[in-house]
């Protein structure tokens, strides 16, 4: 008898673990499992079906949506609403869309998405009221730093160096058009750039803002540190408070080559014949945008023979502009009376043309010419006025914001001395 009880004890130890086991596997199964949410276009899209897709060569939306049981009457509802914050006919083919759907792609759709760009999205809700409105994807703003040595150009130098070529835009047209001369750069000049990334989803999307940049050329260092000095425009300005940003610009088109100078004797390469050259050529693509090198009111639009369709802006009383041999459909801009006599243009935002080979012109170019006190002169030889240094009573400020800057900068080396110091601070923003 004595020998049986360790065995019943165990019989009734072991019965008692399987029931409370049981009972805990039964009141796990009673319980419904809890599904994880799933969003997108900010949307809860949890158990729906989407469809993604590309706008096809001569699709509409229209189209796409008849395709999927959506009636005209719908269609003219929603390209209504949606007129007044995004026109669907500026759809454009490969663009990219999606459709949402309650049970599959057989049955109507709820919602209709289209990507107006990275960021921006057009939703539209099809089912119920209909509703038209854009969203916003998440945006991630990184803050990096970049370093380059040029050897043969500045676009080179940033694609080694695995930076974004809109830097180089940035350089050339943002930062240092009144201070560094790009069509003169040397090998051996350098760089170094603190700017802001742009990041959805994990995919870069391009360049934010550019914090601080260094330019040594030709024996010289050219800081820049972005300062808000006049509440609301932000500007660079170099390690003494100037400003960087000169009265005028140094070209009239985007980052391009100077194909001819200012000279008093040049063998024209039209008529063979030995004269002066009082302009500087600029050679684009033709259609480049022009821009006024500074502010100005439009004293001129015409043709002629020689000059081709041109524009010439008065600045003040001392300085005038023109830009010659520009593009016929530098007409439309006149037709509109966008760019017309008396019209105000704002340096390097306002088009005032495009690069064209009008006129007697070998090749796409625009002639850009300067007058001083009514005299042609070459702007590369000439002392142009600046713009405003630091106002004195933001000169504190502006001394704490050079420390951080100036302290991030001289700690980014050069390739080749590279360290991967990419600065690094992460930030969701709502925009």
């Amino acid at each position: 008898m004595n020998n049986i009880i360790p065995y019943i004890l165990l019989l009734m130890f072991s019965y008692s673990c399987n029931y409370e086991k049981n009972s805990a596997s039964n009141k796990q199964n009673n319980n419904p499992e809890v599904k994880k949410s799933y969003y997108k276009y900010n949307l809860d899209v949890t158990g729906l079906h989407i469809l993604e897709e590309n706008v096809r060569n001569g699709e509409s939306v229209g189209k796409i949506l008849n395709n999927y049981n959506v009636s005209f009457a719908d269609i003219d509802k929603v390209a209504r609403l949606s007129r007044d914050i995004f026109d669907l006919r500026d759809v454009k083919s490969g663009g990219d869309y999606a459709l949402i759907f309650q049970d599959s792609i057989f049955s109507s759709p709820i919602y209709f998405i289209y990507e107006i760009n990275k960021v921006d999205f057009l939703v539209a809700r099809l089912q119920d009221s209909i509703q038209v409105y854009v969203d916003k994807k998440d945006l991630v703003i990184k803050e990096k730093t970049g370093s380059g040595i040029i050897s043969s150009s500045l676009w080179y130098a940033m694609e080694e160096s695995n930076l974004s070529a809109k830097l180089v835009n940035v350089f050339a047209d943002e930062i240092y058009p009144w201070t560094v001369d790009f069509f003169r750069i040397n090998p051996g000049d350098r760089f170094k750039v603190i700017y802001d990334a742009k990041y959805v989803e994990g995919e870069f999307i391009g360049i934010g803002k550019v914090h601080a940049a260094l330019f040594h050329s030709n024996g010289e260092e050219y800081y820049a540190l972005a300062f808000n000095e006049m509440g609301g425009f932000e500007d660079f300005f170099d390690e003494n408070g100037n400003n960087l940003r000169k009265f005028f610009l140094k070209a009239p088109v985007s980052f391009t080559r100077i194909s001819s100078k200012f000279t008093k004797k040049r063998k024209h390469p039209v008529t063979g014949r030995w004269k002066g050259h009082f302009g500087t050529d600029f050679a684009a693509p033709i259609g480049t945008p022009i821009y006024s090198t500074a502010d100005g009111i439009v004293v001129e639009t015409s043709y002629t023979r020689y000059n081709g369709y041109y524009v010439k802006v008065r600045h003040n009383g001392t300085y005038t502009t023109q830009y010659l041999h520009m593009d016929k459909s530098s007409k439309n801009l006149w037709a509109k009376k966008k760019i017309k006599k008396g019209k105000k243009v704002r340096q390097g935002v306002d088009i005032i043309g495009y690069v064209g080979r009008s006129g007697q012109a070998t090749g796409p170019h625009v002639c850009y010419r300067f007058w001083k006190n009514g005299r042609q002169v070459d702007p590369f030889k000439t002392s142009l006025p600046p713009s405003d240094p630091v106002k004195k009573d933001r000169k504190e400020e502006f001394e704490k914001r050079k420390v951080i800057l100036m302290e991030k900068l001289n700690a980014i080396s050069y390739p080749d001395e590279y360290i991967n110091i990419d600065s690094i601070e992460s930030v969701n923003v709502a925009t």
